[in-house]
């Protein structure tokens, strides 16, 4: 009995000795959830400056591709040759100061990866060559481009279009289908206005 006891005795001995160090963990705990749940904020609002950056670059490209579809021959071919020198020389002025805006948004890309998004910003490059000339081809091209991506489009993908896309970082692939569905779109509208034109012609 006397060994049992010294034993009851030991443990709670112990059992206080831990406790006392528990006294001084919450502290030093507190203060790193504090710290964590500081960094998780800074986080979140590195994201949302990236997100807006990104819109940015986005809004950028659009503008771009409008200003690239307003010297199509399509658009032009109404107007004397007078009118489409001033309209030239505006779009060349609005150009320079969109040239200007730099946005710049650096993604960890592996050489391979930067190969991969040079190829599909060369054939979005065609792509757009192919919008000012026509844009029954264009839109054809598009939306094989789209279907590509993974967008919800009734039609067959370009094989090699997805080959390169599927070698782009994941954060890339977003970025060109974004910019695939503003083409798309602005295809639409011309090709609208075209409609209209051979209507009223």
């Amino acid at each position: 009995m006397e060994l049992e006891e010294e034993v009851i005795v030991t443990t709670t001995a112990i059992t206080d000795d831990t406790s006392t160090n528990n006294k001084e963990c919450p502290s030093s705990q507190s203060q790193l959830d504090s710290v964590k749940e500081l960094l998780d904020e800074v986080e979140e609002q590195i994201e949302a400056v990236r997100n807006q950056a990104e819109q940015l670059v986005e809004e950028k490209e659009d503008i771009q591709t409008t200003l690239d579809m307003l010297t199509s021959q399509d658009q032009l071919q109404h107007l004397n040759e007078v009118d489409r020198e001033e309209v030239k020389v505006m779009v060349d002025r609005l150009n320079s100061r969109l040239s200007a805006l730099q946005v710049n948004i650096n993604t960890a890309r592996s050489t391979s990866q930067q190969e991969s998004l040079h190829s599909v910003n060369k054939a979005i490059d065609t792509l757009i060559f192919q919008i000012q000339t026509d844009t029954v081809k264009a839109q054809l091209m598009c939306s094989q481009y789209l279907s590509a991506t993974g967008a919800d489009i009734n039609h067959p993908a370009d094989i090699k279009f997805e080959q390169h896309l599927l070698g782009c970082t994941a954060e890339d692939q977003k970025c060109v289908k974004k910019r695939l569905l503003g083409l798309l779109d602005h295809i639409k509208v011309l090709a609208s206005d075209n409609i209209q034109e051979e209507t009223a012609d």
